[in-house]
């Protein structure tokens, strides 16, 4: 399932930032309303494009774009769920132990010449 960033009017004057991993939406921020922004965050938006600023017109939108990479951060870390790509490939990389034995020096009986 894509992770997505979306937003919701919750008051007059106000938007709510979520992101939904894997069905489950976590709040973000909150910050004033900018119809650029509902416009462009209202249905979602893919954390893949989010460096994107090729759709984003406005201002607002930018610096909003440029605000939600260490939010999105606090999120992987508070809730250990994987948002970005490589934190994804983290997680799925194997620890492996290594297969070496430790040397215990006094189980070898030692020739005195």
């Amino acid at each position: 399932m894509q992770t997505t960033v979306f937003c919701k009017t919750t008051a007059k004057g106000i938007q709510t930032y979520f992101v939904r991993v894997d069905g489950r939406a976590y709040f973000l921020f909150t910050q004033r309303f900018y119809k650029s922004n509902k416009e462009f965050f209202q249905k979602g938006v893919n954390v893949c494009a989010l460096g994107a600023y090729s759709g984003a017109h406005s201002a607002s939108v930018r610096r909003t774009l440029d605000k939600l990479p260490a939010f999105l951060r606090y999120i992987e870390k508070e809730y250990g769920v994987a948002i970005f790509r490589k934190s994804k490939e983290k997680s799925q990389k194997r620890q492996t132990e290594y297969k070496r034995d430790s040397f215990r020096w006094q189980n070898y009986e030692w020739e005195i010449a």
